[in-house]
């Protein structure tokens, strides 16, 4: 698969502080220090670099002159012919085209002289019994064996299969440049030499060729009558398995060449996208500095103006947290590494939003609570006809010891304990009213008009706000 080389330090320095060649200065400008670049040679015409980063091909690199290879078509012819040249696609294919004419070669000496041996190398030749009887009569030492019992059927048997041989391998021989691009061909040849790889197999055991050292031939054991007659004869049986791998992986190759144009159009997208970044990176992470100094001012601003009516212990870190990131981003980007700063966004909003919403939740709190305390008084006032001054004054003195034991700043815990004792408050007054409401109502004396011009409780005066401070309560920036 090639040799695989990690992006050496020297390419993250200034390229004027060494003499860097045109590939070498294209890394440098298309990627960052953090980029985890690996680059392979392909193995094809010319001197090309697949680069790939974090894992991703992202380009294809002329070496001698640090320029890309964009163009799709040119692309995938350099990845289609890398393909091959690392599976040996030329060399395995010579093979299967030449194995017939080896096949041939192999057999062909020896079983030419088996051919004599027996007389069938005249015309017509040994086609059925009679003439392979005739045959073999016509050679001298083939009559001398003929009559022994079994003969004539094993010469037939040899003389069948070796035209059979004969037939596949011609067979295999017709089309067989189809291979070169026809998975299909490819199929068709490997059936066929499997099938030469049975008939060759049962061919060498001919017992023609059989001598009384093989299997079976000899000894109490024995079950065949070996004639030794002709020379064994070399029926290629490892060649033909060799040559089924061979197809095999031509095929795999096959499929691995028609994969290279979505490899090349994949390629060509990365690139395109790691240009964009490159060309906006600087703007981006210039945006994003800006966003963060001004966010982390603002909160600190809402965070100092809260401080006077509420003490959240939880704000001051997560600023903090900003400010770390904030510092975190400016060391990645001072050593070049943008894309990791850039990367530290989403957990920048994410912690300035919850920083946001922890402020505005205390500020809407502490400002509910102010208005209940003053709706609390408002309603002891209007009802104080019906209660009696005294009634009044004993509430409004509970409110003024409940404004006393929770001063600003209060915790949110603290908000929440005087809003559960304001709503007991509440809750007594009007259980207060609606009794009293109800007496009046039972009783025979007309119930008394509210007072329009005494005033309540000279003692105890109403919350009356100026306009400035209502407006500041709802906001949720003054104490209690």
């Amino acid at each position: 698969m090639g040799f695989f080389r990690i992006l050496a330090l020297s390419l993250l320095l200034s390229p004027a502080l060494f003499a860097a060649s045109p590939f070498e200065m294209f890394l440098h400008r298309s990627f960052e220090p953090d980029s985890g670049v690996q680059y392979v040679s392909l193995l094809s015409n010319g001197g090309y670099y697949l680069v790939s980063a974090g894992g991703v091909e992202t380009y294809v690199v002329d070496a001698s002159n640090g320029s890309i290879v964009d163009g799709i078509p040119a692309l995938t012819a350099l990845l289609e012919q890398d393909a091959k040249n690392r599976d040996s696609f030329d060399s395995k294919l010579s093979s299967a085209i030449a194995f017939p004419s080896q096949a041939n070669a192999a057999k062909q000496a020896n079983e030419s002289k088996c051919l004599q041996y027996i007389g069938d190398d005249g015309d017509p030749g040994c086609t059925d019994k009679q003439t392979c009887i005739v045959s073999c009569y016509s050679s001298p030492q083939c009559s001398l064996i003929i009559q022994a019992g079994g003969f004539i059927e094993a010469m037939m048997g040899w003389d069948d299969g070796r035209k059979a041989y004969s037939s596949l391998l011609s067979a295999y021989s017709d089309g067989i440049d189809s291979i070169r691009a026809d998975p299909a061909q490819i199929d068709r040849k490997i059936s066929i030499l499997q099938n030469l790889s049975a008939l060759a197999s049962n061919l060498t055991q001919s017992t023609l060729f059989l001598t009384k050292d093989d299997p079976g031939c000899s000894g109490k054991n024995a079950t065949l009558r070996c004639y030794e007659y002709c020379p064994k004869i070399d029926y290629s049986s490892s060649l033909i398995s060799s040559e089924i791998q061979g197809l095999a992986s031509l095929k795999l190759t096959l499929s691995k060449v028609a994969n290279q144009r979505a490899r090349a159009e994949a390629i060509v997208e990365s690139g395109a996208e790691n240009d964009a970044y490159l060309s906006s990176r600087g703007r981006d992470y210039e945006n994003f500095r800006l966003k963060m100094l001004n966010g982390i001012r603002s909160l600190k601003a809402q965070s100092a103006e809260l401080a006077e009516t509420v003490n959240d212990s939880s704000i001051a870190p997560m600023i903090s947290g900003l400010e770390n990131i904030s510092a975190l981003s400016q060391n990645l980007s001072g050593a070049g590494n943008y894309r990791q700063a850039l990367a530290l966004r989403q957990q920048f909003d994410s912690l300035s939003n919850n920083a946001s919403a922890a402020i505005g939740s205390d500020g809407k709190r502490y400002s509910a609570l102010v208005q209940a305390m003053n709706g609390y008084s408002d309603k002891v006032a209007s009802s104080a006809w019906l209660i009696g001054n005294a009634s009044a004054s004993a509430h409004l003195s509970q409110l003024a010891s409940l404004k006393a034991n929770y001063t600003a700043p209060l915790t949110p815990a603290k908000i929440s304990d005087a809003s559960a004792a304001l709503s007991g408050l509440s809750a007594a007054l009007d259980a207060e009213i609606s009794s009293k409401a109800v007496s009046a109502g039972n009783s025979s004396a007309p119930p008394p008009s509210p007072p329009s011009s005494q005033p309540l409780l000279p003692c105890l005066p109403a919350l009356i706000l100026p306009p400035a401070l209502i407006f500041a309560f709802a906001r949720g920036r003054r104490r209690v």
